[in-house]
This record gives structure tokens, sequence and C-alpha cells, in this order.
């Protein structure tokens, strides 16, 4: 089963609950078959590395080594709890489909589905 999501990487999202509840970003990542989408600079979790040699790295000499450490990096978040913003009317919104002739051809376009707005979100 195709699983679709209406949010896609680019887009500007809000956070509607937990600890970054309100903040704004863009979407790293989309995956649709867990439901889940990175967003940049929120949902920060702690990840301990080691540091390790790289593979290849140059071939000159001794080899590289990655630092390891504290890394931090943005976590998956349920793509329930995000809601688009409108690059328009510059609100959270809902996400609606329309079907539009571009160049001949029929495609389908998200739409803001604010009832003062309704301009495409897609451009």
């Amino acid at each position: 089963m195709a699983v679709k999501l209406k949010i896609k990487k680019g887009d500007l999202v809000e956070i509607l609950s937990g600890k970054d509840k309100g903040k704004q970003g863009r979407v790293i990542e989309a995956r649709p078959r867990e439901r889940r989408v990175v967003v940049e600079n929120l949902n920060m979790m702690k990840r301990h590395t080691r540091p390790r040699a790289m593979k290849n790295a140059s071939r000159m000499g001794s080899p590289q080594v990655v630092p390891g450490g504290i890394i931090e990096k943005p976590a998956p978040v349920d793509a329930s709890n995000v809601m688009i913003v409108c690059p328009v009317c510059n609100k959270t919104t809902r996400v609606g489909v329309k079907v539009v002739e571009r160049h001949g051809e029929m495609r389908k376009v998200r739409v803001c589905r604010r009832e003062e707005c309704g301009q495409e979100i897609d451009k």
C-alpha cells in the first residue's frame, strides 16, 4: 500500500505539540512509510559517537579520523504533529489538492485550505 504525505522536503512547517511547540523550521527529510518528518534544528537529540577512521579519505599517508564526542542532530517528528505554513498568508494551514492545467497537461497542486487564502502552496 502506497503511503502519501502532504508534507514534502523543503516545506516550512510549525510544530504543534511537544517540547518545540510553536517553533517553525524547514523539512529536511520526509519518511512517508514511517509517517515521520525530520525538521531542521527542531526536536534535537544527542548522539554519543566514537572516533573512527575514514575510508579512502585521501590515500596520502596516515588515515584521517572522524572526531567522536556528543553530536546533536534532529530526530524525526510524527507527521501528525506538524502543520504546513502557507507561503502566501504565513499561517498554519491544512493542505488540499486541486487539479490544474499547466502547459497542456493536468497536474495536482497543493493548496491552502484557509477560507481567506486558497492559494497554491506549490509554485
